[in-house]
């Protein structure tokens, strides 16, 4: 017998006061919730959002790829069929391209408007647990249970850069907002980050993450800060390019960490742990909000350009209007008061600097940092 799943849709809508600008729009909230049943319904193992603001993609356990519209959460077209359970899932910027990473070591890219195969390629030994597609839709980042990290071409599924050798389980991958950086995660290892262009490791954070956690990092717009979220709750806002942490602080639970997603004008950042998430400003560190509950653990999130929260986990997908939980003011789309998020402008140099990185041996917890110009040195293969 053919089991079922629900998929819970709840929906708050926005309007304006007609003649007002958006800073002195009111909201008005209309919460209204459409349970929808689905045959064949799996766990829902990745989530993510479409630059139209719109749609929704998701992964599941049934080795399907599903395409979904926020407003009122019907399934768009006929599901992707990738054949093993789909861990995680990601979107081109310009919203053309969907690609999924598999149990079996597979990379799938769908065309989102016909939902057609583009390719698919071997990428990994072991399960994919972490793509990226980058910001001109040139490339995917992976990451693996095998201990590494590629970069692929997404047209063709050339391997392009690594393998790049980790500690642990790759649990995720993310291109910088200008491409040039990637970041991964590693399970209960380190967060690290790379040259896009040749692989050089240019700096490592002590930071651990959950082993579930697929969604645990996101870069700022300026392609130099990154939020990474560890396996003890707390969110991590470090410079990527000075190579230093700017600031940590605990979210509102430890049980079970899985996700951040960081708001597209920068202004706020949501946090997952177990069946809940919470909300802080990444100026002030503080908590906006409250805590929003959920009747399953959320296992991935993803906001909208319109801010709206997608959770999925077990069988359910939930999104959430933020309007209706934050104030006003945090979706301003011009970033007034955010000192801390620099001028969006490519911040690279045409050389970036190398960071070696290395324990102190007096100290497990202290790591030194040495920064020398990538042309002075022969950079190698990362080495653990």
């Amino acid at each position: 017998m053919v089991s079922t799943g629900l998929v819970e849709m709840t929906m708050l809508t926005r309007t304006q006061e007609s003649g007002k600008s958006s800073s002195s729009s009111s909201i008005v909230h209309q919460k209204e919730t459409k349970p929808i049943v689905i045959d064949g319904r799996e766990d829902i193992y990745s989530v993510a959002a479409l630059a139209d603001g719109k749609h929704v993609v998701s992964g599941d356990r049934e080795g399907k790829i599903r395409y979904w519209c926020i407003e009122d959460g019907k399934e768009v077209g006929t599901p992707m069929d990738v054949g093993s359970p789909v861990f995680n899932i990601a979107v081109s910027r310009d919203g053309k391209f969907i690609v999924g990473g598999t149990w079996d070591g597979r990379v799938t890219v769908w065309n989102a408007d016909t939902h057609s195969k583009v390719t698919e390629f071997k990428a990994h030994r072991d399960c994919v647990r972490a793509v990226d597609v980058s910001p001109d839709a040139t490339k995917i980042a992976t990451g693996s249970h095998d201990y590494t990290a590629c970069v692929w071409s997404l047209s063709t599924g050339k391997q392009l850069l690594g393998p790049l050798k980790h500690n642990n389980w790759v649990m995720a991958t993310r291109f910088s907002s200008f491409g040039r950086l990637i970041a991964t995660a590693t399970f209960n290892d380190s967060v690290r980050v790379y040259d896009s262009q040749n692989g050089s490791l240019l700096v490592k954070f002590p930071i651990k993450v959950y082993s579930t956690c697929n969604q645990s990092l996101a870069w700022a717009s300026d392609s130099k800060q990154l939020f990474a979220l560890s396996h003890d709750g707390y969110i991590h806002h470090v410079d990527a390019l000075a190579k230093t942490t700017l600031s940590k602080w605990h979210i509102h639970s430890s049980n079970k960490p899985t996700s951040i997603a960081l708001a597209s004008n920068g202004t706020f950042i949501a946090a997952s742990a177990h069946s809940s998430v919470s909300f802080w400003d990444t100026t002030t560190r503080k908590q906006i909000g409250t805590v929003t509950k959920f009747t399953h653990n959320v296992e991935s999130m993803a906001m909208s350009s319109n801010y709206d929260l997608v959770t999925s986990g077990e069988k359910r997908i939930t999104p959430r209007a933020l309007c209706g939980i934050l104030p006003s003011h945090y979706f301003d789309s011009v970033i007034e008061s955010q000192t801390a998020l620099l001028a969006i402008t490519d911040p690279l140099p045409q050389e970036i600097q190398h960071t070696e990185v290395e324990k102190a041996e007096d100290n497990p917890s202290m790591f030194i940092c040495t920064v020398v110009p990538v042309s002075d040195i022969d950079v190698p293969q990362t080495k653990e």
